[in-house]
């Protein structure tokens, strides 16, 4: 795969109480416990969440993308029935359908989804969250990895991929590439023009979520290497060579809707014959070199 060396390069597209005691004092009308002294009454109560991640933002925001975790609970403490409005089966999970505290697990599409609770006595509370889908592919800040060692050239950086957008977290997905085929022409022409491989395999984000989104668990090596020999002092034509890669992204485990194309991102080499200039870049990073005129006998 690309994020574990994308290339160009030529010839290789590489815890027994007892009883409390009996009191004549009758209790209060409405009031009482149950569920480990979770309060059972009529007065209102709130929903407050906190998502599980801790960044990036304050812990209670609603807008959350796809597969974030948000742990949910009533204030004051009140025992409830959580459910998710109107569910068809595919805006998410909550891991309990009972209590005063239970987890909501985003939905692996956009949905504006409703958590509802709602006491013995029917007082209740909504909490509605905005669920985000990843919007496009970039990098983080880039290592240039491009040397000059006849008889060759190699153009390129490392850099981890990041997933926006930034103000939410995409920690429980998985990150792949796709299959795509090269655009190739002038001085890097190929027939026919190689496959961009497909990963082989889902890859884990991280929990850090920086400027260019959510990071992947790994460097990316984006390579072009050629022959300095197929830069002669003259009469050398420009030249492209061009993967449009299919980014794909899911909740870790596959889902309800499996993977999901949110970006095709462009892994382009070029070569500007005029200037002699070696240009390898993808997404929103790139790392270029003049290639050097040959050496006259």
């Amino acid at each position: 795969m690309c994020l574990a060396g994308c290339t160009s390069d030529s010839g290789n597209e590489t815890a027994s109480q007892s009883a409390p005691p009996e009191t004549t004092t009758p209790p209060s009308a409405g009031t009482g416990t149950s569920n480990g002294g979770a309060t059972a009454t009529c007065e209102p109560f709130v929903i407050t969440s906190e998502t599980v991640a801790t960044t990036p933002g304050a812990r209670t925001r609603t807008r959350i993308g796809i597969g974030e975790e948000v742990d949910l609970a009533t204030d004051p403490v009140t025992t409830v029935t959580w459910t998710i409005v109107s569910d068809n089966g595919q805006k998410g999970t909550l891991s309990t359908a009972s209590g005063s505290t239970s987890q909501y697990t985003a939905c692996d599409r956009a949905k504006s989804v409703t958590i509802k609770a709602e006491s013995a006595c029917g007082r209740t509370d909504t909490q509605t969250f905005t669920v985000v889908e990843p919007s496009d592919g970039r990098f983080t800040a880039e290592t240039d990895v491009s040397a000059i060692t006849p008889p060759t050239i190699k153009v390129g950086f490392q850099a981890a991929p990041g997933i926006m957008p930034n103000d939410v977290s995409f920690y429980n997905c998985d990150l792949r590439e796709g299959v795509c085929a090269a655009i190739t022409s002038g001085v890097f022409l190929r027939t026919p023009p190689p496959n961009h491989a497909d990963t082989g395999q889902w890859l884990p984000l991280t929990s850090t979520v920086g400027p260019d989104g959510t990071e992947f668990s790994g460097h990316d090596t984006v390579t072009g290497t050629r022959l300095l020999s197929q830069f002669p002092q003259n009469g050398t034509t420009d030249g492209l060579f061009h993967w449009p890669i299919p980014w794909r992204l899911q909740v870790r485990g596959g889902g309800t809707n499996g993977g999901l194309v949110f970006d095709t991102v462009d892994h382009e080499l070029t070569y500007t014959a005029s200037t002699r200039l070696m240009k390898m870049q993808k997404a929103n990073r790139s790392a270029q070199l003049t290639v050097p005129q040959p050496t006259v006998p």
